[in-house]
């Protein structure tokens, strides 16, 4: 495959800034090397955050004491062909009924065994406001139908495509039952030339780890 472009579908992540928790602290020299520091630049961090931040990526053993965490699943999983289903339109805190993910499924060619699906709300405009907390989202009858198509990842543009009248564990529980990987608030996929591209998104392996803030790029082909 020869590269044309790469997108990255991520937000950028804000030390001190961001909610849930992100925060830096650059390390004495001392701790780093025993050396003095006027032997130049040489810098690490600590960090401390909480690990449902920003673009983030949540596996199976977020709700599931047996299910699969970040070190278990194989990396495979993590890469593939995507869909981009068009979801756009929709007023705050709507639910997106299976049919119109149906019809976004149709035009885009669709889905096929193995692929990621990516749905694009248009939400990610508004991250970091109050409004990106009541986002459009997917009935449980549109999740239910885009794992019974048999997805490796469910990917969306807001903090969340879950019905807010069920709890939390409700929504993500078929998620991850049907071994899914699952990433909140990416942005840039309408940027997206046309409606299939090749996706990575690449966690670190942390044994006993259910989430993790990831870099997710589309790999436009030429």
């Amino acid at each position: 495959m020869i590269l044309n472009q790469v997108i990255d579908l991520s937000h950028p992540l804000r030390p001190r800034r961001e909610s849930p928790r992100l925060e830096i602290r650059q390390l004495p020299a001392p701790d780093i090397t025993g050396a003095p520091t006027e032997e130049g630049w040489y810098i690490m961090h600590s960090i401390s955050m909480d690990n449902h931040l920003g673009t983030h990526m949540e596996v199976p053993y977020h709700c599931l004491p047996e299910g699969a965490d970040l070190a278990q699943l194989p990396v495979e999983q993590f890469v593939g062909k995507a869909v981009i289903l068009d979801l756009r339109g929709y007023e705050p805190e709507t639910g997106i009924p299976l049919e119109d993910v149906q019809r976004a499924a149709e035009k885009a060619g669709g889905i096929g065994r193995g692929d990621i699906a990516l749905c694009v709300t248009g939400w990610s405009q508004y991250y970091g406001t109050e409004q990106y907390s009541e986002p459009p989202f997917l009935t449980r009858q549109a999740v239910r139908w885009l794992i019974d198509q048999g997805i490796k990842i469910l990917g969306v543009d807001t903090r969340g495509s879950m019905d807010p009248a069920l709890p939390d564990r409700q929504n993500h529980l078929p998620i991850f039952e049907a071994g899914l990987v699952y990433i909140e608030n990416l942005t840039n996929l309408q940027a997206v030339p046309g409606s299939r591209v090749t996706v990575a998104a690449l966690p670190p392996a942390i044994e006993g780890l259910e989430g993790i803030p990831v870099r997710v790029v589309a790999l436009v082909s030429g």
